[in-house]
């Protein structure tokens, strides 16, 4: 069994363990502002995170034993084939891996005052020899699982079919027939680009099946032809064109997509025209991706720009949008059970031209309580009726809520 290393070393990292989650929160923040190659959508940015919490506590009981075997994190070789999988270069992987080295150390040397002063240089020597070579030997096994996922991928038919799509989003000269004979989709004409990510109850053997599953359930309710490219183990890519110039129904997919049971969800842009449409559509579901699955509930199974558009452009700026939704509601946007309740009566309320009847028929209430529920939402957000700006602002707000709770709700006082 491994034995205890007593002493300085397990003071210090004991110090560093109590600011754990501050000491990740910033170093995320850093490396996020700090890295131009990086895209990362919610899903991505949790298994990011998961990965820098579990490299930290596994470095800390690193240090604290002697541990002759290290094996990396699970999240972290997780989110190492996730960004081959993404493109995201191996360079920026080991740069970041670099940069939290040296916060990580920035942080412990603000604890080695506290050692007796001769033991402040043989501390600093130890914590700096071991940390750099924890980095290193999980470093080698994010190294050999990014290079591994990535020649898997770009081995696979599906690969290649995205360093053509890669281009054709990318914008840059691309032989337009060589690319439609690739991937078997012609580029002109009109496009609805989607999103689907697979559900987390799906087994992984499972994936690829549910994605064609999903591909042509919705090629048999519009009559289209399609392309799909996976991104990730769970995600995939779509884009849909008319076939025989027949008009895409999107109400007629919303009805049979929501009832089919498919465990997945769809986000889709806008129809669009030709190459450009081709780009524009997909980063519409990618936006509309973003509002639909930031809150990690499970929203509706298939959801359409239009449906969140105004949403969707503010939500590439989550803080902002934190920011915006505090201001404008005050108290009410404090993340808890009793505030969703007035939130949601506040937004059918406004959204039925602040009608009791109408509100108490849509959410089967009694009128009496939707007018008790207003009127303590409205003392929550310190807003009155007579300023159409200032309610204005609370719609956009309480909509904002509706999609991307608790993503950008106020958290709640700790007593």
């Amino acid at each position: 069994m491994a034995e205890t290393v007593a002493g300085p070393i397990s003071m210090i990292v004991g110090q560093i363990n109590i600011v754990r989650d501050e000491f990740i929160e910033e170093l995320l923040a850093e490396l996020k502002a700090g890295t131009a190659a990086l895209n990362h959508d919610t899903r991505m940015l949790r298994l990011w995170k998961a990965s820098m919490t579990e490299s930290l506590v596994a470095g800390i009981h690193y240090l604290e034993r002697d541990a002759p075997v290290l094996e990396a994190p699970a999240s972290a070789l997780a989110y190492a084939r996730a960004s081959a999988q993404r493109g995201v270069p191996l360079s920026v992987l080991v740069r970041n891996h670099r940069i939290g080295l040296a916060r990580f150390l920035d942080v412990a040397m603000q604890f080695v005052p506290l050692l007796e002063p001769d033991q402040q240089v043989p501390t600093i020597i130890e914590l700096v020899q071991r940390s750099s070579k924890f980095v290193d030997l999980v470093a080698d096994q994010l190294t050999v699982a990014y290079e591994q996922e990535h020649d898997r991928w770009v081995s696979r038919r599906s690969g290649l079919q995205q360093r053509w799509v890669s281009d054709l989003l990318a914008g840059v000269p691309v032989d337009v027939a060589r690319a439609e004979k690739a991937l078997g989709y012609r580029l002109d004409g009109p496009h609805i680009a989607a999103v689907v990510c697979v559900d987390a109850t799906v087994r992984t053997g499972d994936v690829l099946a549910l994605f064609d599953e999903v591909r042509s359930s919705v090629d048999a309710e519009l009559g289209t032809r399609s392309l799909m490219v996976p991104t990730d183990e769970r995600e995939a890519r779509l884009w849909f064109s008319p076939v025989s110039g027949r008009v895409l129904d999107l109400t007629r997919l919303r009805t049979a997509f929501g009832s089919a049971r498919i465990r997945a969800h769809l986000a889709f842009g806008r129809v669009e025209e030709g190459l450009t449409g081709f780009r524009a559509s997909l980063k519409e579901a990618e936006r509309v991706k973003a509002v639909a699955l930031a809150g990690g509930h499970a929203a509706a199974r298939a959801v359409f720009y239009e449906d969140v558009a105004p949403i969707a452009l503010m939500a590439g700026d989550v803080d902002g949008l934190r920011r915006f939704v505090t201001d404008v509601l005050g108290d009410l946007s404090v993340d808890d059970e009793r505030n969703g309740w007035l939130r949601e009566t506040l937004r059918e309320f406004l959204a039925r031209n602040r009608s009791f009847v109408a509100t108490a028929d849509a959410m089967i209430l009694h009128r009496n309580t939707i007018q008790y529920r207003v009127a303590q939402a409205m003392e929550l957000c310190g807003e009155n009726f007579d300023d159409p700006e200032a309610i204005f602002k609370v719609q956009i707000a309480l909509e904002a809520c509706r999609w991307m709770a608790p993503v950008v709700l106020r958290a709640q006082k700790r007593t």
